[in-house]
């Protein structure tokens, strides 16, 4: 098992997870840009509609690989092996079942599709290309399980290497594709062969690198063992339901009450401030294994600390990106895209807004999942799905593409952005929450602020092109930078992370 220190170990996944979404981001530009000039516009659109619908579909996941990595991070600790084999026996089983009710039911989807589509903008075979999706959804149940064993290790950067390698590939296979047969079907069916062939890859290497999977293959859990497995699962059902709801429906309902071009247009900025919180992610994710070994080691008393921190850094990362999204990336789109696939100012803010809100959740929620904190508030996502359906199609009704965002910026904040902390803070900490929530405001305040100082620059400099690009982001980082340093530089969350940072320069400036 893995036995280097925790900080070391979130260092070296978040690095590596950095390089390798930071290539990905690179990779998906390109594919993208070969994409836009050799497909019509609509395919964008169904791009973005089906990869939300299938989101949907994941709920069948039901929360097993949350409640199984949790129960791992104790004997994992303790080199149980028998007990790890145990619970990754039951994970396979556990998926294999998944995989074939995600197969079934996406079937069963097939003739709703016309509900869904508004305007398919004339393109043909939407089943053939819907089904290549479900496949590649359905293919990556089968084998992927084995993903998390390296994740609650502390290894994260063992899956990041395969999925750089994986990306390279696939990005060069579809950019010959597009180029030379125009294919968006065939564009897919290389991602489905390149999904499974990764997959098997890990499950390969993860045998190898844990012998004793193979040699406890035919163990499994006893049933008091598998009654607090199973009642965390029923808990995360519920809240999967609902959070997959929250953040899948968005797509839908533009589709549905709007256009596929339209779609088509948000999922532009979608690759950019997706791909970017996905190198974020590569981040807080790398931390979860280390909090968890955290929390099953050290004192309660130094748990709130932890996520005084984490929270911080998701501030620092989140806010940044927050505030040099709206400065640079209208003019990356008009510069890349061209000005017919820019947004309004107000609709690129909301966007953004909610990928902060949603980012700066990611300290509440790693704390409630490394915690078990799974059966208190379950209902609550369900809640949040409802009113996001019914607040966002009015709203969609009324005002149009702006109101499906508008939604589900009004649900986070009225059912999430003060309940999961209630929750970690009341059953895990057992403290009030109140220093947290005023701590989560002004870090918004200082965002949007920041973000208005941004926009009267640009308003009094007005520059395009990459001169923009250029100009807007240094205002930005500046801006926000300045602000930082100003507002927290006495706090024990920035005096911490810069003392971390000074320690990974002497250590690189030794190895040099």
């Amino acid at each position: 098992m893995n036995n280097k220190g925790r900080v070391e170990n979130s260092i070296k996944n978040s690095s590596l997870g950095i390089i390798t979404q930071v290539s990905n981001i690179l990779l998906g530009l390109v594919v993208r840009t070969f994409f836009i000039y050799n497909l019509d516009k609509a395919y964008l659109g169904v791009n973005g509609l089906f990869t939300n619908v299938l989101t949907m579909l994941s709920l069948a996941e039901m929360g097993v690989g949350a409640a199984i990595v949790y129960n791992m991070y104790k004997p994992i600790a303790n080199n149980d092996y028998r007990q790890i084999a145990k619970l990754m026996n039951l994970y396979k089983k556990a998926y294999s079942i998944i995989g074939c009710i995600v197969a079934a039911i996406g079937i069963c989807l097939i003739p709703f599709l016309k509900y869904i589509i508004k305007d398919n903008a004339g393109i043909k075979d939407l089943t053939f290309i819907y089904v290549l999706y479900l496949a590649n959804t359905v293919s990556s149940y089968f084998f992927a399980y084995k993903r998390s064993i390296f994740s609650a290790d502390q290894r994260d950067r063992v899956l990041q290497l395969f999925k750089l390698i994986s990306h390279i590939a696939r990005s060069a296979l579809q950019i010959a594709v597009l180029i030379v047969f125009k294919s968006f079907t065939l564009y897919l069916a290389i991602q489905i062969v390149l999904t499974i062939i990764e997959n098997i890859v890990i499950s390969f290497f993860a045998d190898r690198c844990y012998p004793f999977l193979r040699e406890y293959k035919q163990e499994k859990l006893t049933k008091q063992e598998r009654k607090p497995i199973f009642d965390n699962i029923k808990a995360l059902f519920i809240y999967k339901i609902g959070s997959t709801a929250l953040d899948g429906t968005a797509n839908i309902i533009i589709s549905a009450f709007d256009s596929v071009v339209s779609v088509g247009l948000l999922s532009n900025y979608t690759l950019i401030t997706g791909s970017v919180q996905t190198l974020l992610s590569q981040i807080t994710n790398a931390l979860t294994g280390s909090v968890g070994n955290f929390i099953a080691k050290e004192k309660s008393e130094r748990h709130e600390e932890l996520l005084n921190k984490i929270t911080f850094l998701n501030f620092i990362l989140y806010g940044l990106v927050f505030v040099g999204s709206m400065a640079v990336i209208n003019p990356f789109i008009a510069l890349w895209a061209g000005g017919d696939y820019v947004l309004d100012f107000e609709i690129v803010f909301i966007h953004c807004l909610n990928i902060y809100i949603f980012g700066m959740m990611n300290s509440i929620w790693t704390f409630r999942s490394t915690m078990g904190l799974f059966v208190y508030g379950k209902w609550r996502p369900l809640i949040s799905a409802i009113v996001n359906l019914v607040v966002s199609i009015w709203l969609a009704k009324e005002i149009g593409f702006i109101g499906v965002l508008l939604g589900t910026t009004f649900t986070r904040v009225v059912t999430n952005v003060w309940y999961d902390p209630l929750i970690v803070y009341k059953y895990g900490l057992n403290k009030k929450p109140l220093r947290y929530y005023l701590k989560w405001l002004v870090y918004l305040v200082v965002c949007i602020v920041d973000i208005l100082i941004v926009k009267l620059f640009a308003e009094f400099i007005t520059l395009t092109g990459i001169l923009a690009i250029i100009v807007y982001g240094v205002i930005a980082i500046v801006v926000f930078a300045v602000s930082v340093f100003a507002l927290f530089g006495r706090t024990q969350e920035l005096k911490y992370f810069i003392n971390v940072v000074r320690l990974m320069l002497k250590k690189y400036i030794k190895i040099s």
